[in-house]
């Protein structure tokens, strides 16, 4: 089978439009109609509906598509192998995190990955659990780590090798001047403004935020990262929750408080990957390096 024509067939899937399909590819209309005709035939089936108007994929076309992916990322990775042999530490490793990994867990695996691989470019993107891992499923990520819990319920479960991580326990943080620092016993959080990374994280709440979290209007700021959440913390009455390996950090001004929640909260993080998807080298090893620094967080005492 051409490959040629199978990465015509995936740019028109994925596009949709002959003109937009072509410019891509750097073909005429017609030679890239030419190209897909030759590859029905050699398939013996229509991949595309069209009409002056439309170019609709078949369902034939959803059928082969994911196959097609996968034996032309399977061609990149061997072409980057083979360039490889003369560069062994170029190309880019695409990494997807949920908002609790990627700090301080991925920027870890990062920096230790960049000392054996500096010449290796690395793209982080955030979003929704669900979001990445459709992505990864896709073949627009490498990898993905984030809550596996969104991975059972992801849909994706027979395409996806889910590597847990060591779980690591969350903390409540809050300014040392805030009124949660003088109370005894059972905190009430629910009397305070929250601010959690998008997506928010599930958490098992306290009964009087329940009902906030399924009108949909918790937490009271939802930011972009968990630095930008303990940026509001020292400006306020505002509260977060953190893993421990980054609220202790954070803590030691003095200017923050950092409480440990009970057991039952903390992180389900875990690497996803495809699982019939041949990786690189590369990506094997900054796998390693995400697991190496889950590895040395686990095994630092926590302070006291």
């Amino acid at each position: 089978m051409n490959l040629r024509r199978l990465r015509h067939f995936e740019a028109l899937h994925r596009l949709g439009s002959y003109a937009r399909a072509a410019d891509e590819l750097g073909l005429t209309q017609s030679a890239l109609t030419r190209s897909i005709q030759k590859l029905e035939a050699e398939l013996g089936a229509t991949l595309f509906d069209r009409t002056t108007h439309y170019v609709r994929a078949t369902d034939d076309a959803e059928r082969l598509i994911r196959a097609a992916r996968d034996v032309i990322a399977a061609a990149a990775n061997l072409e980057q192998e083979a360039r490889g042999l003369k560069q062994p530490s170029s190309g880019t490793v695409r990494v997807g995190a949920g908002p609790y990994p990627l700090e301080p867990l991925l920027t870890d695996a990062i920096s230790r990955f960049a000392r054996l691989h500096p010449a290796v470019r690395v793209t982080v993107t955030g979003g929704p659990s669900d979001r990445l891992l459709e992505t990864l499923v896709d073949r627009g990520l490498d990898l993905v780590v984030c809550d596996r819990a969104k991975f059972a319920a992801s849909g994706h479960a027979d395409e996806v090798l889910c590597i847990p991580l060591p779980p690591e326990p969350l903390m409540l943080v809050f300014a040392r001047d805030h009124p949660l620092a003088q109370a005894e016993g059972r905190l009430d959080t629910a009397a305070w403004p929250w601010a959690l990374p998008r997506p928010a994280p599930n958490s098992n709440f306290p009964r009087a935020l329940r009902a906030r979290v399924a009108a949909g209007d918790f937490p009271d700021y939802e930011l972009d990262s968990t630095a930008a959440c303990l940026a509001m913390v020292r400006g306020g009455r505002v509260i977060t929750v953190v893993p421990r390996s980054l609220a202790l950090p954070a803590c030691a001004d003095g200017a923050l408080v950092a409480v440990a929640l009970p057991v039952s909260e903390q992180t389900r993080d875990a690497i996803h990957l495809l699982r019939n998807r041949s990786r690189s080298a590369l990506v094997s090893a900054f796998v390693a390096a995400v697991r190496a620094a889950a590895h040395a967080r686990d095994q630092q005492s926590p302070v006291v």
